[in-house]
């Protein structure tokens, strides 16, 4: 088949994913994921993996490429990715914010950790510049691809894809509307270059339009209303000044904001909304603007960089204004965890926030969401509609089409709390123990393995023998003998102090760090570790171990870094500074007991104990839709008639077929301006569907050329910037029309003038007309009076019905029925008169 597309996802509103093969060739649509990261999702994508040839991204959230870090470090994925630059850096960031908001409540994901994110993004896509085309050749059929602006987020792109004679374009989540620092979609890559039909898309892929936005009211995105004050005034739409004035009324009565979002798509235009009003009305200053998220900050340098791919307002007024950026915020402050922003401004006191989580299906938004909802003064904004199951379409659902005022719910929380410390020093010690057991170096292990088959084999030698006998006996003996070597030198108490240490580990004599291993413990990480040669003085001992000198001790506190925590734990309590001396026994079992935690956190993950638990959730707060600046129905409509492509294929999406409905009957019933292009034809995806398959037709005709033929084709250039070639094809090859006129020198009679037409491009914005002809004419320089006139055809002209009378000359368009463009004719003499006609036509025209 020449087109197939098979969906990944069931849902393109909640997560999209999607296959498709064009021409022969795989091509991996987004690689979106949501947030619960469930590896069970993708199991329709594991068996195609292999066959992939390229795989494209739109959009720089977790919806449209979450799962890439995953299938590109668990699976063995070779093919290209590619993107645009702003979506490789801020994609990279939202999954890495997703994977830090859930460890905050709940267990580490399985499914990739934050250093696969970095090592995939950094690696292993490839980034583009808008209008810059990236192609792949496999099997002889090379594919080109092409990222446009979506203007829904920044960098975000619809792709055009062209192999061989098919072409499809992929366009999902995009605006036509000019935003704060975006321009909308471009919209003239979407029309066809002329009306004939070879000119039309063949298939244009796209996601439907919610079903509930039906519902919801429309025309938020009009011209807002003027307005008296001062901070209203910065809204451009009815959509922001509904979303300012519920705002600001909600803070001047003592209640807090709370907005969940996207942190890479709507984020950046709401906080340029609120920098604008805020600096409108000083009087705003008192409520504070919080943006709580672990990546805020480097979010917004990756914004700040990415001026080329703003709008052409943002750049204006960027030069116009020196060292004026839209994106230097000051009434915005970021905050990287909930703590963090509780300490600045408690919770019970009015401020607008900005989290994650735009679902509140975890993260810091669902938990400030479980402490904020009882309160009757507090204002929860919904931007945009929820995907279903998330508890942001219940609320939707509930309280804004339904117009509940309270209710109650029944929910998860996730929770993190601390380990006991008796558990935590035996899962230190279990680690410990893994890590303190090397491997062995590859060539012991292949002697070991060696000397284990000799022995069933019965084939030791006596030097085996003799070895084997030597290492089975105790140990004892061996510290025995030692004992009796070092016991007339002067350092036998030293070496006995560092064989009483050597003896000691956290496993117990014959543990795992013990005499067996011939290696002195030491808890990991230990600055300073000692080794076996290391010889120290001690004092008398008592009954807890042997008592410090004057000089460790004053050693002890100068490697103190943390005040009197370690060296004088009295005073760290508020008490006296003891000063009865520390006994080593004393000393050792304090410093680990304040060390072992540090050492832990250090070197491993500090294991957490995670639960859920059911609690009812009492939801007395104000709830708010705010549209999102998506396509709806009218746009896409209004859109898809412009492009008039070929096939429309409408993505799945459970309960929601209002859209494909609402389509067909649009295309089937209305009036179509151009009468040769009949109306696309609708294709719905179904979840439960089987993958669409179509064979598409397309009159063109693939001609390859040979490197020497190239030099020899001569280009004319159009108005659009196209550029045209004319060849003419023969069976052996193709050979440049334009050329000597061959003569045959054996022919008698001279060669005739070709009489068929040729083709003309226009050089201009207007179409071409008589009357700019003839205005041409009259402004050319004639040696004799001629006479230019429009005149009725005459009996030698019937096929016009008005000609352009040039002396012996006439020019005019030929009527030929049923054809919507007509051919221009000229004929006449050769004489000055049909020639100066000719020049003037060449004047507005390119003749291939």
């Amino acid at each position: 088949m020449d087109f197939a597309l098979l969906p990944i996802s069931k849902d393109s509103l909640e997560w999209q994913c999607s296959i498709l093969k064009l021409g022969g060739l795989t091509v991996l649509l987004n690689c979106g994921w949501t947030e619960s990261l469930d590896p069970k999702l993708l199991t329709p994508l594991i068996p195609h993996l292999q066959e992939l040839d390229l795989i494209v991204l739109t959009h720089a959230d977790v919806r449209h490429l979450g799962a890439l870090p995953y299938v590109l470090s668990k699976y063995p994925v070779s093919c290209p990715v590619v993107c645009t630059e702003p979506v490789c850096r801020l994609g990279e960031l939202s999954c890495v914010a997703c994977l830090e908001d859930r460890e905050k409540y709940r267990e580490a994901s399985e499914a990739y950790e934050v250093d696969d994110v970095l090592r995939i993004f950094m690696s292993r896509l490839t980034t583009l510049k808008y209008r810059e085309t990236f192609r792949i050749s496999v099997n002889g059929r090379v594919l080109a691809a092409c990222p446009y602006p979506a203007g829904s987020h920044l960098g975000s792109a619809f792709w055009t894809l062209h192999c061989g004679s098919l072409s499809a374009v992929y366009l999902v989540d995009g605006t036509m509307r000019q935003g704060r620092y975006l321009d909308g979609l471009e919209v003239q890559r979407l029309r066809p270059v002329c009306t004939g039909a070879a000119q039309r898309w063949d298939v244009l892929v796209t996601a439907p339009v919610p079903s509930m936005g039906l519902a919801l009211p429309q025309g938020a995105h009009q011209k807002a209303k003027p307005s008296t004050s001062k901070a209203i005034s910065a809204a451009r739409t009815v959509r922001e000044q509904c979303f300012l004035e519920e705002t600001i009324s909600t803070l001047r009565k003592g209640g807090s904001v709370l907005i969940p979002a996207d942190v890479a798509g709507w984020i950046p235009e709401a906080l340029l909304l609120f920098e604008a009003a805020w600096g409108q009305d000083r009087q705003l200053n008192t409520y504070p603007i919080c943006w709580l998220s672990s990546v805020g900050d480097m979010v917004l340098d990756q914004v700040k960089t990415r001026l080329e791919y703003m709008g052409h307002e943002v750049l204006e007024a960027f030069e116009s204004r020196i060292g004026h950026h839209p994106f230097v915020l000051k009434s915005i402050r970021i905050f990287q965890s909930l703590e963090e922003l509780i300490a600045a401004h408690p919770l019970n006191r009015p401020k607008v926030i900005f989290t994650t989580s735009q679902h509140l299906e975890g993260g810091d938004a669902r938990e400030l969401f479980f402490r904020l909802s009882a309160e009757p003064k507090t204002l929860l904004w919904l931007l945009g509609v929820a995907p279903g199951g998330t508890l942001a379409r219940q609320l939707l659902e509930d309280f804004v089409l339904n117009q509940c005022v309270r209710k109650e719910y029944r929910l998860h929380q996730h929770m993190k709390s601390a380990l006991p410390d008796e558990e935590l020093r035996a899962l230190y010690e279990k680690m410990q123990e893994q890590v303190s057991e090397p491997a062995p170096p590859p060539e012991i292990a292949v002697a070991m393995k060696a000397e284990d088959i000799l022995q069933v084999k019965g084939e030791d030698s006596a030097a085996s023998k003799a070895a084997k006998e030597e290492e089975a006996k105790p140990e004892v003996k061996v510290e025995a003998k030692a004992k009796e070597e070092l016991k007339d030198s002067k350092e036998f108490k030293e070496t006995k102090d560092v064989a009483a240490v050597n003896t000691s580990g956290p496993s117990g004599p014959g543990g795992a760090s013990g005499p067996k291993g011939n290696a002195l413990w030491s808890p990991l990480g230990w600055p300073n570790s000692r080794t076996a040669a290391f010889q120290e003085q001690r004092a008398e001992s008592d009954q807890y171990g042997q008592v410090l000198s004057a000089a460790e001790v004053r050693l002890w506190k100068a490697q103190d870094q943390e005040g009197n925590k370690y060296s004088n734990p009295s005073m760290a309590e508020g008490g006296r500074a003891s000063s009865i001396p520390l006994s080593s026994g004393m000393e050792a079992m304090k410093e680990e007991n304040l060390e072992w935690r540090e050492s832990l956190r250090e070197h491993f993950r500090e294991p957490m104990h995670c639960e859920v638990r059911e609690r009812i959730v009492k939801v007395n707060c104000k709830i708010r839709f705010l549209p999102d600046n998506t396509f709806e129905a009218t746009d896409l409509t209004n859109l898809l008639q412009l492009a008039s492509p070929r096939h429309v294929v409408l993505l799945p999406s459970r309960g929601n077929s209002s859209t494909g409905d609402m389509l067909k009957a649009y295309f089937e019933f209305s009036k179509q301006p151009d009468l040769n292009r009949p109306a696309p034809e609708v294709h719905i995806l179904r979840p439960k569907d089987f993958p669409l398959q179509l064979s598409l037709r397309s009159s063109k005709r693939k001609l390859q050329i040979s490197n020497d033929m190239w030099p020899q084709i001569s280009y004319m250039k159009s108005a659009d910037g196209i550029r045209v070639a004319r060849l003419r094809g023969s069976a052996d090859a193709a050979k440049p029309e334009l050329g000597p006129l061959e003569v045959d020198l054996e022919e008698t009679s001279p060669p005739k003038l070709p009489r068929q037409g040729a083709l003309f491009l226009g050089m201009g914005q207007d179409a071409l007309h008589l009357s700019a002809l003839k205005e041409s004419l009259l402004g050319a320089e004639w040696s004799a009076d001629v006479e230019l006139a429009f005149r009725p055809p005459a009996g030698q002209r019937p096929w016009s019905s008005r000609i352009l009378s040039v002396g012996k000359a006439a020019m005019g368009f030929k009527d030929v029925p049923g054809r919507g463009a007509a051919p221009l004719r000229l004929e006449g003499m050769p004489s000055e008169e049909f020639f100066l006609a000719r020049a003037a036509l060449y004047k507005r025209c390119a003749v291939v």
